[in-house]
């Protein structure tokens, strides 16, 4: 009967450090494989649905049109207007975004989209008019 609780003993705490063992491997190669690729913004639009950022995102942060010109071709010929909003949450700075785009009018809208960075959300409207 000694026998078979000290071999229980002995079966439970093997099984203990084994579990012990692979959890702390597994979150160690976790962190490791996140900080490899570190983006300029952490979230965004429809990113939880395996949606890429746009390609004219960073461009458009950046407030770089002709960089936005040369990475979407169709707007090489076009009079850009990037406007931004902040807010504290993605609705708020859409809502202002929507705000500026009103004022606008004269100008067409290519996308939108909003991101975050270092906390803060971030919306950008990619707005043209045909150069005649």
């Amino acid at each position: 009967m000694k026998t078979l609780i000290r071999t229980l003993l002995v079966l439970l705490f093997a099984t203990l450090l084994a579990s012990c063992a692979t959890t702390s491997a597994g979150n160690h190669y976790i962190e490791k494989k996140q900080n490899q690729e570190k983006l300029l913004f952490e979230d965004w639009k429809y990113k939880g649905f395996g949606q890429e950022l746009p390609v004219w995102f960073d461009a458009a942060y950046e407030n770089e049109s002709a960089k936005i010109k040369k990475l979407v071709t169709e707007l090489s010929d076009s009079e850009l207007l990037i406007l931004q909003a902040e807010g504290i949450n993605s609705d708020q700075a859409d809502k202002l975004l929507k705000i500026q785009e009103a004022d606008a009018s004269d100008f067409i809208l290519y996308d939108s989209c909003w991101a975050m960075h270092d906390g803060k959300y971030i919306a950008i409207a990619l707005m043209y008019k045909e150069i005649l």
